[in-house]
């Protein structure tokens, strides 16, 4: 090296190599750097995939994209990933023409948030069985051509994610995936309307499952529909019991308790919805909405305060717009030895958030059970689905309750009892009755020899047909579609939620 004046180095230009055994060193020099490069990609690409196609997203580095079943998105869905990947290699292997549906779900979980891996496993066990059904002619009835592949997606925690989701399923329903439509959806936020409002404008039919915000589903813009009555006619349903609660027991009272956080749609939906219809049947109710704001500190200390009003208002009931994890807070908070004021509490069909999920330690579910009978809350919602409901709403000859029971317990194990208590919360039925409904539109567009053209436009065009005499016949009772999307007029079960975890049916409501 050459030294320079301000005391730094020059490389001295290189010399020609000329002997063999330099030239050698170079190339075994070259191929070192050639192999740390290709180490530094790999390593890169590592740290930015998650598997093939599905990416580390956002700040907490999320797994977002669309999996056939081969990364299973946790641990706690490894079962059901691995029979929706048998299932989809097997509609593979057949050669036979295949369509592709997406099942959709905020799959990243927080600790304590309402949605649990429990519920989102329940969810897409449904799915898959319905995938199997259709894929099954001696199951489902409804033939077995176009076969239908199930792709699972994750819209990342409260759905903030759906960006890069909707964009992978755009393009997949453009190329060889053969993508034709998309259920799930999971929770109703702000990001999920989002999502809904990109697939839309992309022309690809849609079915939520337990999604029941109000402002999804338009009747100027249809793609959008589901299986689930949406909240203003699950509020209806709660106030046409409310009110005749009142006509029966004399000088009955309702509060309301509701939740301030804007960004959740399904909280403010179900306010709004609950006083629509409580200012048109009549229903009476005491005092101001006693207010909280989920999502920031101090939630502990808000419902202390809820719980002191309510049980100086004494009402016989509490109409609850808000998140089941939130009714857990308030059962919490009502079980301070100096309130325990008796009270029902109704509410909508995200009351199932309340009970802790199944990877829980068994302290919590105890400090829960114990709470919750020291409390003298019970627990009223309107529940999308419940084993009970199907009994109620078919004849015997044609509920689909008890071959459903068989496949379940054949696909997952147990006996039909078993089966029973798994179906109580309406979780794997409402995902089996999302999938099982685009299943049919489907078929109807392929026709009876299962050769018509099956695409985006055409599985839209038979959704819009199913009304009716043409209902779908789901596990949640008979859907008929109305102009919106949303199910004209469906049956809800009311149900009690049991601080043991069970839900006990009441009865059946309608809005």
């Amino acid at each position: 090296m050459v030294t320079l004046g301000d005391g730094s180095f020059e490389p001295r230009a290189p010399r020609r190599l000329k002997a063999p055994w330099i030239a050698a060193a170079t190339i075994v020099l070259a191929g070192a750097v050639t192999g740390g490069v290709v180490a530094y990609q790999a390593w890169q690409q590592n740290a930015k995939e998650c598997a093939p196609h599905i990416l580390k997203r956002g700040d907490r580095k999320e797994c977002i994209g669309l999996s056939d079943g081969s990364f299973s998105f946790g641990p706690s869905l490894d079962v059901v990933m691995d029979k929706i990947k048998k299932e989809n290699d097997r509609v593979r292997a057949s050669g036979k023409p295949f369509v592709s549906l997406a099942y959709v779900e905020p799959l990243t979980t927080a600790k304590g948030e309402e949605e649990t891996k429990y519920g989102l496993r329940a969810e897409l066990e449904g799915a898959y069985l319905a995938q199997r059904e259709l894929n099954e002619a001696s199951l489902g009835g409804h033939g077995d051509l176009p076969r239908v592949r199930l792709l699972v997606g994750n819209l990342g925690l409260r759905s903030e994610q759906w960006r890069p989701l909707t964009e992978e399923l755009v393009a997949k329903s453009k190329d060889k995936n053969h993508l034709i439509a998309v259920a799930g959806f999971g929770q109703s936020r702000g990001g999920t309307k989002n999502a809904v409002d990109a697939l839309r404008d992309a022309g690809i039919p849609m079915m939520g499952a337990t999604v029941t915000a109000d402002s999804l589903a338009e009747a100027a813009r249809p793609g959008f529909f589901r299986t689930s009555p949406p909240n203003r006619d699950q509020a209806a349903a709660v106030v046409n019991y409310l009110v005749k609660r009142q006509k029966d027991v004399p000088g009955y009272t309702v509060a309301v308790i509701r939740d301030r956080n804007e960004d959740d749609i399904y909280n403010t939906s179900m306010f709004d919805s609950f006083a629509t219809a409580a200012s048109v049947k009549g229903l009476k109710t005491v005092g101001s909405p006693l207010e909280f704001l989920s999502g920031v500190d101090g939630i502990s200390n808000a419902f202390s305060s809820v719980a002191d009003k309510v049980c100086a208002l004494n009402p016989d009931a509490v109409f609850f717009a808000g998140r089941g994890v939130n009714v857990r807070n308030f059962i919490y908070a009502m079980s301070a030895s100096e309130r325990r004021c008796p009270v029902t509490l109704i509410t909508g069909d995200d009351a199932v958030g309340a009970y802790f999920g199944s990877q829980d330690g068994e302290a919590l579910h105890d400090k829960l059970r114990t709470e919750w009978t020291e409390s003298k809350v019970t627990v009223l919602y309107s529940s999308l689905a419940h084993p009970s409901l199907a009994t109620k709403l078919y004849d015997k000859e044609h509920d689909p309750l008890p071959g459903f029971l068989t496949l379940y317990s054949t696909e997952f194990g147990g006996d039909d009892a078993a089966a029973l208590k798994a179906l109580q919360d309406g979780q794997v039925i409402m995902g089996h009755d999302a999938v099982w409904a685009l299943g049919v539109a489907v078929r109807n567009a392929a026709g009876p020899e299962g050769n018509g053209q099956v695409n985006t436009g055409s599985t839209l065009q038979m959704l819009l047909q199913l009304s009716g005499k043409f209902a779908v016949s789901g596990l949640s009772g008979p859907t008929s579609f109305a102009s919106d999307g949303n199910p004209d007029n469906k049956a809800m079960a009311l149900v009690q939620m049991e601080p043991s975890g069970g839900y006990t049916f009441k009865d059946v409501v309608r809005p």
